[in-house]
């Protein structure tokens, strides 16, 4: 049973000012003049005014909204399949050879060859360049790429990498044209990038030479609209056709009255408290977990995702990624034995104040995490009410995504609650090495654990899958005892339409939205 604190910290309220909409672009010109234009709500905008999809995490939105493309591609059921290779074969365990599908044509026309592959991969590496991405090139590990000829490119990395193809299919592994002035992003998706205004809004009309087909809309515009709640007012009022990530609340009252144009599908995101484990109260391993023993993740599931929108995790992976899921593993609700494990640390209330103290100090913890995801503030909020429940204050705030990292990074804060899609790549690779391997630039946390790093080489050195679930399921079963990250739930992606859209369909990687087939019915 709830307590008072924690009904209280259930309850969301959510408001709207005169201003909720002034994030909203005017119409392009295009639209007057009665062509198809698609307008969509999205949780985050573009980092810059021409942001480049191999810098940063920019690649996720140029890939998602049909601008720029990989070499490979994962289909909804999570397997490699080709995308602007046509082939691509291990010649050896670090020689990978892909071939092109021919015709494939840049924005601006020109047919793309293996030299412009390779020049685009190369500026990865280019420091002061736009698609400079450290992430990326260390992740990918290329020694030389080798034309073989127009068609065909050998890739050669520094190491055995088993993960090297999945690695292709990264957003941010683009294959791009030198921009210009008239088109300064040139990929070779269903849809030209037209402009972008930062943390805003992003437009972009169809290629009608595209590969796969002609699009079916004449242009598309994504709005960023951070507050679901507003996302979803703007739907109502007629000012988008699509709110991608919908408030768990409404869709579920929605789909209790059987009104709207719903989609729902089980994702590999994670909500995931990342911790800084370097140093600060949560240095203390018996600390972290008793915290992931204090929270009631089944609770937390039905109240800030109102049944419908995912289910509590156990691990990094959720259970219906069957290939690499540690299934044994459980993250349970136990707040006796977290309290027994703190008394026995010796991290008890002395003074009768309600606060349990170490090295002499009220513990006093700081927690923060980010709009966009209309499941974080709750999520922050019930476990804010929980922690309570242990003897641990927790000061919680809503703050900019990256000044949040930083601030972990440099100890100024204890928690940074996120999401991330575990799977991005559909290999297990990439999350671990992303987030916990030591040094990786990620590793918030400081966390650094001898045994985790080594089996990660060997889970990207060996080419036998068995070996390599072994490998990751040892490294989940680390994760779970040391916490550097405390998993919560796995998400459930809902959408809601205006009753138009066609076409659409949610990937379980979240990686792919706008294709030749999405379209709004007239």
């Amino acid at each position: 049973m709830l307590n008072r604190k924690l009904k209280s910290a259930v309850t969301v309220m959510m408001g709207l000012g005169a201003m909720a909409f002034a994030n909203l672009a005017v119409m392009p010109e295009a639209a007057l003049a009665g062509e198809k234009t698609l307008r969509v709500a999205i949780p985050f905008g573009p980092k810059s005014s021409v942001p480049d999809p191999r810098a940063r995490q920019n690649g996720w939105l140029s890939n998602r909204a049909g601008v720029s493309e990989t070499l490979i591609g994962l289909g909804y059921d999570m397997t490699m399949q080709p995308r602007l290779a046509e082939s691509f074969e291990n010649v050896s365990p670090t020689e990978w050879r892909v071939k092109l599908r021919p015709g494939v044509k840049f924005h601006d026309g020109s047919v793309m060859t293996a030299a412009d592959v390779k020049a685009s991969f190369e500026k990865i590496d280019v420091e002061g360049h736009p698609g400079h991405n450290p992430r990326l090139s260390r992740l990918l590990g290329i020694e030389e790429i080798v034309v073989e000829d127009d068609q065909t490119l050998l890739f050669k990395t520094k190491k055995p990498s088993s993960a090297f193809l999945w690695s292709l299919t990264e957003p941010s592994a683009a294959v791009l044209k030198k921009g210009t002035e008239e088109l300064p992003l040139i990929g070779t998706g269903p849809y030209i990038f037209v402009s972008a205004e930062t943390e805003k809004r992003y437009e972009t009309r169809k290629f009608a030479d595209y590969w796969g087909g002609e699009p079916k809309l004449d242009h598309i515009v994504m709005d960023a609209l951070s507050d679901p709640s507003v996302a979803a007012l703007a739907l109502q009022a007629g000012d988008v056709d699509l709110v991608t990530n919908y408030p768990e609340p409404d869709f579920a009252k929605l789909k209790e009255e059987g009104k709207g144009q719903l989609f729902a599908a089980p994702t590999t995101r994670l909500f995931f408290f990342q911790v800084r484990t370097a140093d600060g109260p949560l240095a203390n391993k018996a600390l972290r977990q008793a915290i992931s023993l204090g929270l009631d993740r089944e609770t937390i599931v039905k109240a800030s995702l109102s049944g419908v929108g995912g289910e509590k995790a156990n691990a990094i992976f959720p259970g219906t990624m069957a290939s690499w899921a540690n299934t044994g593993l459980s993250l349970d609700y136990d707040p006796a034995k977290a309290a027994a494990l703190l008394d026995e640390a010796g991290i008890k209330d002395t003074n009768g104040n309600g606060i349990r103290e170490l090295d002499g100090e009220d513990i006093s913890l700081k927690l923060r995490s980010y709009e966009g995801r209309a499941a974080l503030r709750p999520t922050l909020e019930i476990t804010q009410a929980m922690l309570q429940q242990l003897g641990i204050n927790a000061e919680i705030a809503m703050a900019e995504y990256d000044a949040n990292n930083e601030a972990l990074k440099a100890g100024d804060i204890d928690m940074h609650l996120q999401a991330w899609g575990t799977a991005p790549l559909g290999d297990p690779n990439y999350f671990p090495s992303t987030l916990v391997e030591s040094g990786v630039s990620y590793n918030f946390s400081g966390y650094s654990n001898p045994e985790l790093d080594e089996l990660l080489v060997k889970g990207r050195e060996s080419f036998d899958d068995e070996v390599r679930k072994s490998h990751y399921d040892r490294i989940q079963e680390i994760i779970n005892e040391d916490l550097p990250l405390i998993p919560v739930f796995h998400k459930t992606q809902v959408s809601v339409g205006n009753g138009k859209v066609e076409g659409f369909q949610i990937h379980p990687a979240e990686t792919y939205f706008v294709t030749v087939d999405l379209d709004l019915a007239d």
